[in-house]
């Protein structure tokens, strides 16, 4: 068999599926590999013709929500996706854990320090008035500059997991020969990131900026009402009004992860775009509920450990948590692993 792969969208599911092309000095009993299963709905696909035809458009949102009513989940992979993101790390640790040190080191030096920077210039500025105006504008350069750095260090971690879960890591990486019409590039774990995906991933993470300081706003008003309203002391109003927002906000912040994890993935795998991966990551999440939910659970458990042993902890863990967050994915859209038989 050659060493190359073609890539196709399924006509049935419009999943994104990948087979191994056979060169006819290596043909095994002079039989070419003719056609091949959709590991999304069974379809058999007819590989003599898939390769010389337009494929339908996997970034359409009216094929992917048809693809997401066809597609139904396995509930029994949920035990077999962290297996697989298991075995995929023992394999790939090497690079996963230098990848994600270094973006962490990236984002310590251009959003966590300066983050540190700021609250001495608060400090400054409280005593001094004039220095408000330059705290101001350095809170709003460190909000923009970390916004870009977050979004390019979660796209480069994304990437690289899915490249690690789609083809694995080593020497003898198989040659991707995409169909005519597509202009998709496959993510072989590049520290580059396209600017399309680069500007999809900003606005996602804008957005969620966004979304985070309108629930602290509204945190801080209930806080404030419970203090006015509760018939306690100040200092026991203040504790139980902290207390019930902080169970409310770490609940949202895990629906929020819940619902928009697929976005990260569809964007960073270049098949979506910011507005279509926030409707098709609804639809796919809810659709595959228990499967999402575990996932998300398992991320974020691993999260916050990562985050309570600072920002070593943290590199540790993140490629850890988003294995099996791209594994999912494949599986839930269709797409194979390093691990799925392709004959």
């Amino acid at each position: 068999m050659s060493n190359q792969a073609l890539r196709v969208t399924c006509p049935n599911c419009v999943a994104l599926i990948e087979f191994p092309v056979v060169s006819r000095d290596n043909e095994s009993n002079n039989q070419p590999f003719q056609s091949g299963s959709c590991a999304a709905c069974s379809h058999v696909i007819d590989l003599r013709v898939a390769g010389n035809q337009v494929p339908a458009d996997p970034h359409s949102f009216a094929n992917r929500q048809r693809a997401v009513t066809l597609l139904q989940p396995n509930e029994s992979s949920v035990e077999s996706v962290l297996f697989d993101a298991l075995q995929l790390f023992r394999s790939n640790w090497k690079v996963l854990l230098g990848v994600s040190c270094l973006t962490t080191l990236i984002w310590f030096v251009l959003v966590a320090w300066p983050c540190r920077k700021l609250s001495d210039l608060w400090t400054l500025a409280q005593q001094d008035a004039t220095q408000m105006l330059t705290f101001v504008l350095a809170t709003f350069m460190v909000v923009c500059v970390g916004i870009l750095t977050t979004a390019y260090t979660t796209s480069v971690m994304a990437r690289m997991t899915l490249a690690v879960a789609r083809y694995g890591r080593g020497r003898n990486q198989p040659a991707v020969q995409f169909a005519p019409g597509s202009d998709a590039m496959p993510s072989r774990g590049s520290l580059s990131v396209p600017p399309r995906v680069l500007f999809n991933m900003t606005l996602f993470m804008l957005f969620i900026a966004v979304m985070m300081g309108m629930l602290l706003l509204v945190g801080v008003a209930v806080m404030i009402a419970f203090m006015l309203i509760l018939p306690f002391p100040r200092e026991t109003a203040t504790l139980v009004g902290t207390f019930s927002v902080g169970c409310v906000y770490f609940v949202l912040i895990f629906a929020l992860q819940w619902l928009l994890w697929p976005s990260v993935c569809l964007i960073a795998d270049g098949r979506s775009s910011f507005g279509q991966s926030l409707q098709q990551s609804f639809a796919l999440s809810w659709v595959h509920l228990r499967v999402s939910l575990k996932v998300v659970t398992f991320y974020f458990l691993l999260s916050t450990i990562g985050a309570l042993l600072l920002y070593v902890g943290q590199a540790i863990t993140t490629p850890i948590a988003s294995l099996p967050l791209a594994v999912a994915y494949l599986r839930i859209t269709g797409g194979q692993t390093a691990l799925d038989s392709t004959e």
